[in-house]
């Protein structure tokens, strides 16, 4: 009996992602030397942390500098601790924004072991480059909530004993011989995504030594129209514009309700995969919405091709997102799982219908508004501000934006053509 109880004890184990939600904290070990050396050096059983910011996804500070990675992937070797943290004080939802936010923003800063070695000491200079414990303190710590005393120098142990967390219980689960060697046969398909990125910055970096995150690259365009076209290639070379084909052909169940039905998957596990989806979606501030805004901006006040690109990206990403949630709400009303809901029409020119535009497409509402404050009067077409207009609704839900707008005879003939619609 004692055997078997040492057999079980060691083997390896996994995170049940159910149960853990967007913002929590996961602190792990490794066998390497190198996390041995840092559990002793901070008296811990734990080496590296990470937050969670999706389903099953963590962004962390490695070797290879900060990145998403797949927590349904990550595999704790036989002895090796783990451990989820939530805070005592739940976030607002305002908050879980700003660390969800704050995390994504640092992707593709370099790591910095000067900084992490530092950790335990204090009176340092933190510098703009990252390790796993600071991402995650930092990330709490824009929010307005404090995890440690320094958020710039602190080590996971003091994320473990930290009284503003509490542990959440029975997060570890054993994996059997099969299940393991399935494991570890699987791909990290993450992966490509932080090569890709780490080959684009590297590109980046050599124009500016001071780049460090994606973002960085944004700001550096914007000074310097010079480097557009080397930064057009460093995304084409790198794959970036490309990677959402490996994921959609990977997970092509997620993209219509005939294939929902008949993948292998459990009716356990698509009726989660779909409840949490839609639950992410309720918190609203979808990143590729976000994302597409903001190049939508940056690139109406400087024109770049490598801004260009990103708008078509993000349109792309924020299609593919609305088919994966339609699907999913698709399949819940098949299984009686949800009660449909009518689609709400926003009446156009009025504030909810300006703010729904202005979160998908700021220059077109800015245009918009600009020409009914000329025109003096709501009435007025949406595009070219003529009179008379009246109410259109498009026919096909749009992946975002209020999907009505008040159109003149001619805009309309000439929108039609390509988005067919009808008058409410």
């Amino acid at each position: 009996m004692e055997g078997e109880m040492n057999e079980l004890e060691l083997r390896p184990r996994v995170f049940v992602s159910d149960l853990i939600q967007l913002g929590d904290i996961v602190l792990t070990t490794t066998p390497e030397p190198m996390s041995k050396t840092i559990c002793k050096a901070i008296g811990a059983d734990i080496s590296h942390a990470m937050i969670c910011v999706g389903r099953s996804s963590v962004i962390d500070s490695t070797g290879d500098g900060v990145h998403a990675r797949n927590l349904e992937r990550l595999m704790l070797e036989p002895g090796c601790a783990g451990y989820v943290l939530r805070p005592v004080v739940p976030l607002t939802t305002d908050q879980l924004h700003s660390v969800i936010t704050f995390a994504r923003a640092a992707v593709g800063t370099r790591y910095t072991k000067i900084g992490a070695a530092k950790s335990v000491l204090a009176g340092f200079v933190a510098g703009r480059r990252q390790f796993c414990s600071r991402l995650v303190a930092q990330a709490y710590h824009r929010a307005g909530a404090n995890l440690v005393p320094d958020a710039d120098f602190c080590h996971p142990g003091e994320l473990l004993n930290s009284t503003a967390l509490f542990e959440v219980p029975n997060v570890l689960r054993d994996l059997n011989a099969e299940e393991e060697a399935r494991w570890r046969e699987d791909i990290d398909h993450v992966q490509a995504m932080r090569d890709s990125t780490n080959a684009l910055l590297r590109e980046a970096r050599k124009l500016s030594t001071e780049i460090e995150s994606l973002n960085d690259i944004d700001a550096y365009l914007v000074d310097h129209q010079e480097a557009d076209d080397h930064l057009v290639q460093a995304l084409r070379t790198s794959r970036y514009l490309e990677l959402w084909k490996d994921e959609f052909e990977r997970n092509a169940w997620q993209y219509h309700v005939a294939f929902m039905e008949g993948s292998g998957s459990s009716a356990e596990h698509k009726q989660r995969y779909c409840e949490e989806l839609l639950a992410s979606e309720k918190l609203g501030q979808n990143r590729f919405v976000l994302n597409h805004a903001g190049y939508v901006t940056v690139n109406a006040l400087h024109p770049r091709q490598y801004f260009a690109l990103k708008i078509e990206l993000y349109e792309l990403l924020t299609q593919l997102h609305a088919r994966r949630v339609r699907t999913a709400t698709a399949w819940l009303e098949r299984k009686g799982l949800l009660e449909p809901e009518p689609r709400t029409l926003l009446r156009p020119h009025t504030p909810e219908w300006f703010a729904s535009l202005r979160e998908w497409d700021p220059k077109q509402a800015a245009m918009t508004e600009a020409a009914i404050q000329v025109a003096g009067s709501l009435d007025v077409c949406t595009v070219c501000a003529d009179e008379p207009a009246r109410d259109y609704v498009l026919l096909s839900v749009p992946p975002a934006g209020p999907g009505t707008c008040r159109l003149c005879d001619d805009c309309f003939r000439i929108r039609s053509i390509d988005e067919p619609m009808k008058t409410f």
